[in-house]
């Protein structure tokens, strides 16, 4: 972290304080925040941080990760975020996500990650079906997530190093990458509707991942 940004005339708050004792801070004018955050709800504090240093699709499977989230697709920053979070919450060695067609990992997509994107090892490739070879190679599975998937959830085995692949919004996980997979699971619907929410439907997923981990520890 460089520095903290406080808007000028902020009440005393606990938080601050430590805040104030933590970092480098300077009060600006909360106009200058609100230039800095365009749209987001910063409550009258900015960080300003280094830049991400993404890594390589190489360089993540080096860390030989048993969890590893590639999203197809996703392009809603809120979605992104809050399977970032998941991803994190879960246990996550890794996400990887596409050059193209992806919600970037924007100040929007930063805050509903809820700050999980500062403990997430993130690579990013120039296409998920292309990098899914590179995982297999490594010796991971790689499941979709699909709706018409033909394995539900809790038939699929995840205590093995598995790289689940979630789709974008409506469209679902593409074609070619679909292809790539080693398998494709559901979530059973019992409602009305027909689908998740990509982010919902992630952390359904994840937490089967951990429920059925747990019982192999």
């Amino acid at each position: 972290m460089r520095r903290v940004l406080l808007a000028a005339g902020l009440k005393p708050d606990p938080r601050l304080t430590e805040i104030r004792r933590l970092a480098q801070v300077e009060e600006v004018p909360a106009a200058r925040l609100e230039s800095l955050a365009p749209g987001a709800v910063h409550q009258g504090v900015v960080a300003e941080v280094a830049p991400r240093r993404l890594l390589t699709l190489r360089e993540l499977l080096a860390g030989s990760p048993e969890l590893l989230v590639a999203l197809d697709g996703v392009q809603d920053p809120h979605n992104l975020g809050a399977i970032l979070r998941s991803a994190e919450a879960a246990g996550a060695g890794g996400v990887v996500l596409p050059e193209h067609r992806s919600a970037p990992l924007s100040p929007v997509a930063v805050k509903a990650s809820a700050g999980a994107i500062e403990h997430l090892r993130i690579a990013q490739v120039g296409g998920i079906a292309g990098a899914l070879i590179e995982i297999k190679r490594a010796g991971i599975w790689c499941v979709a997530l699909d709706a018409e998937g033909e394995l539900a959830v809790w038939d699929f085995d995840f205590t093995a190093p598995v790289c689940v692949v979630i789709g974008g919004e409506g469209k679902g996980v593409s074609r070619l990458a679909g292809e790539r997979c080693d398998a494709r699971v559901r979530l059973p619907m019992r409602g009305r509707v027909s689908s998740l929410n990509a982010s919902a439907a992630a952390a359904a997923l994840l937490y089967e991942v951990v429920r059925q981990r747990q019982g192999h520890r």
